[in-house]
């Protein structure tokens, strides 16, 4: 099967983008590999046909942009016409935007962070998006554009089908919350919120949840500061507020075979590597005096 590689878009001009691609070397036909340009609104999908198929073409530009740069993903598919097989490329499914690769420092910052976050400072997370495109949901009115009931259990009051992508587990350190109380006509009020910092996957965007292992669920708030090392993010730090526990974000399901397995906190916090009752510190104490 033929291989795509490097996939970069480039641009110097807000009415269009262009699309890239690189190929290993093949020792069969190339007339036999058929492309096919997708492109979605997130980097997770949906993502649509953008181009009709062709053949031994490596360069695609897109017309249909007006304007949104960076709400731009794609990714490339490849048919092997003899046999039928297909495969999408990046391999991650994920959609390539219009960002600046990371360097090799970038790279060590980016991978500092996620270490520390895994296994020191952080908690494990699951973060739903939220969906941008695809079906109305039929509480949705097309003429005003706005839902027309609250706490829909179809679209979880996104608007669309489905409300949410599937929830991906990540490490985060969520900061202690400032508690306030809001006096209203039907009573008090209580809200949280306080900031997030988390790795530089996912890029993450306002209004998506965040569940932590108690089921207490956050949403991302518009202030969002993503720190960048030559335009390649190594961190984000974000405003995330507590959903209040009658929400519709409460249903979103977390599909997990024995929740009773799941340990939030880095397994290295749990325990104490000096106490000489753990079998591997006398291992290997016993290793340094014998040599």
């Amino acid at each position: 099967m033929l291989n795509v590689r490097n996939i970069r878009i480039r641009n110097f001009d807000v009415s269009y983008l262009d699309v890239y691609w690189d190929v290993d070397p093949v020792y069969d036909d190339i007339h036999d590999y058929e492309f096919v340009l997708e492109k979605s609104n997130s980097q997770f999908g949906p993502f649509f046909d953008l181009t009709k198929p062709f053949v031994n073409k490596y360069h695609v530009r897109d017309n249909t942009v007006r304007g949104k740069l960076t709400d731009c993903y794609y990714r490339v598919r490849v048919k092997h016409l003899p046999s039928g097989d297909e495969q999408v490329f990046p391999h991650t499914g994920n959609g390539i935007s219009l960002s600046a690769p990371p360097d090799l420092v970038a790279l060590e910052m980016a991978r500092i962070a996620r270490l520390k976050l895994k296994e020191f400072e952080g908690r494990k997370l699951w973060i739903f998006p939220r969906k941008s495109t695809g079906q109305h949901c039929a509480c949705f009115d097309p003429v005003t554009k706005r839902k027309m009931r609250s706490k829909c259990r179809t679209c979880f009051d996104t608007g669309y089908v489905g409300g949410y992508d599937s929830p991906m587990e990540v490490y985060g350190q969520i900061h202690s919350p400032s508690e306030g109380t809001s006096k209203a006509v039907f009573g008090n009020v209580k809200s949280e919120d306080t900031i997030i910092i988390l790795p530089n996957f996912p890029e993450i965007e306002e209004g998506w949840v965040i569940v932590e292992a108690e089921n207490i669920r956050w949403r991302i708030n518009t202030n969002i500061n993503k720190v960048k090392k030559s335009r390649s993010i190594v961190k984000q730090i974000a405003n995330i507020h507590r959903i209040p526990d009658n929400d519709v974000e409460y249903l979103l399901p977390i599909n997990i075979e024995d929740p009773g397995l799941v340990f939030a906190n880095p397994p290295r916090n749990m325990t104490n590597p000096q106490t000489l009752a753990s079998s591997e510190v006398v291992d290997k104490a016993l290793d340094f005096y014998k040599s």
